[in-house]
């Protein structure tokens, strides 16, 4: 991992914790509200969603209302070396705190193969304008999306939209942002 990506990830973190509740919660409902009115999200059999912490951009509403829509709704759950896995969400109460604190579902829940995916909606502290991520550093966003050709779209506040990220070999690119304020979509061939 590069110095840069360290340094950003720290100066984004700080700007995310320094933003007020009132604020994120709007953000947040602008976020989900652009995603629900979205003919990707829409036309979408099968999605995979992060369960985001208080800190990131809020997906429980998603998740609310891909299950209310008789989605396949899958999440993720995180194991040794990086690896993630798509498991089947039937409903919300079937969250238990896992890896990292995030909620996950059971181990019991059913794997959904990768293949199966129709959209990935992946966390972003960050994001550039060719859709580039900057998470956390653990890759396994990155590692996911090598094993599938879902579309992938990123939830990333405006004010952490930026020109350009530093990228790796390894770093996979988001078709799409969703923003308060816009929908970028990043990948022309689509």
């Amino acid at each position: 991992m590069s110095d840069d990506k360290t340094q950003l990830r720290q100066r984004f973190l700080a700007q995310r914790a320094a933003q007020h509740p009132a604020e994120r919660q709007q953000i947040n409902e602008a976020i989900g509200a652009r995603v629900l009115g979205s003919a990707l999200f829409r036309q979408a059999g099968c999605v995979f969603l992060y369960v985001s912490t208080p800190q990131e951009v809020g997906t429980r509403a998603l998740l609310r209302a891909a299950l209310d829509a008789g989605k396949t709704v899958c999440v993720p759950r995180c194991g040794k070396a990086g690896e993630m896995q798509a498991h089947r969400l039937l409903s919300m109460d079937g969250l238990r705190p896992g890896a990292f604190g995030i909620d996950e579902p059971e181990g019991t829940a059913p794997v959904v193969a990768p293949e199966r995916i129709d959209l990935v909606i992946a966390p972003a502290l960050a994001c550039d304008r060719q859709g580039y991520r900057l998470g956390y550093g653990g890759g396994y966003y990155d590692r996911f999306l090598a094993r599938t050709d879902a579309a992938c779209a990123a939830l990333c506040a405006e004010a952490r939209l930026v020109d350009r990220l530093p990228r790796e070999a390894t770093d996979r690119r988001c078709g799409w942002i969703f923003t308060e304020r816009r929908v970028l979509r990043t990948d022309e061939e689509q």
